[in-house]
């Protein structure tokens, strides 16, 4: 596979890798200026700039900045330095690849609908999941990247959840929530919203709690979901919890986020 091809496949899998460049290279090295090597977080590797001892240090390099914005510029000389035969010098550039946050929204419906177009432009790749055809569909969601159609519990085992993943419930049914609720909340994720009135937050939190799920993950959970500021339409409600993503991403205390339990717009069941 070309080693361009799997980057963009990396990042759509929201893969975290490194990128290594030969940049400068001198003597009897084994590679040349431009040779270009992928390193996975795991230390796989697609490409190769020069093998061995000089290789193997580029990897662990590499692996301790995947998945952070850390670039690295490594100078070696690989007689010196590496205990290589061929001797010569090498500088080596690392690039860590950082997918864009994935947005997996759960229900096609009104306010899953505005979400999308609001998740695309704030350059989230958006997966939009339902159980329904007529509602996820290419017709109506043009600008999804991923839609997928089928039952809940035999789509959510085959989702990757990752540290960056923000997760937004607002599927057609109560059932449907707490179904998907009760399975994210033990995956890695990086925001879980969910739709619903007090009632149905206070219902949901309480059956998790019964399930043995710690009060540590409950508290993780947004919901009602959202920041307050008196949405009413879906399009408002979209808005408002797009909002709230953002604040979640860029890791910001907004000043209106509403209670677990308080009464607004925002905790309404909704008739989308």
């Amino acid at each position: 596979m070309d080693i361009f091809e799997e980057i963009i496949r990396a990042k759509n899998k929201g893969e975290y890798a490194v990128l290594a460049t030969v940049v400068d290279s001198k003597g009897s090295a084994p590679r040349t200026a431009g040779a270009r090597m992928l390193i996975k977080k795991d230390g796989t590797i697609l490409g190769s700039i020069g093998g061995g001892a000089v290789e193997k240090a580029v990897v662990d390099k590499a692996k301790e900045i995947a998945g952070t914005k850390q670039t690295k510029l490594l100078a070696y000389d690989l007689g010196k330095d590496l205990d290589m035969s061929c001797g010569g010098r090498m500088t080596i550039f690392l690039e860590p690849l950082t997918p864009p946050s994935r947005l997996i929204i759960f229900g096609a419906g009104h306010i899953g609908t505005a979400l999308v177009q609001l998740g695309k432009l704030l350059d989230f790749h958006v997966t939009v999941i339902d159980n329904r055809s007529e509602f996820a569909n290419t017709d109506r969601l043009p600008f999804a990247d991923q839609l997928i159609v089928g039952d809940y519990q035999d789509i959510l085992p085959e989702i990757e959840f990752h540290q960056e993943t923000f997760i937004v419930l607002v599927t057609h049914r109560h059932a449907h929530d707490q179904e998907i609720l009760e399975y994210c909340i033990q995956q890695p994720f990086k925001y879980l919203g969910m739709i619903g009135s007090k009632t149905k937050v206070a219902k949901a939190f309480q059956q998790l709690r019964e399930k043995g799920v710690k009060e540590e993950k409950i508290n993780r959970v947004h919901s009602p979901i959202g920041l307050d500021i008196g949405a009413d339409t879906p399009a408002e409600l979209a808005v408002a919890i797009a909002a709230e993503l953002v604040a979640i991403k860029k890791d910001v205390e907004a000043k209106f986020y509403p209670s677990k339990y308080s009464s607004t717009p925002l905790a309404t069941s909704r008739p989308w």
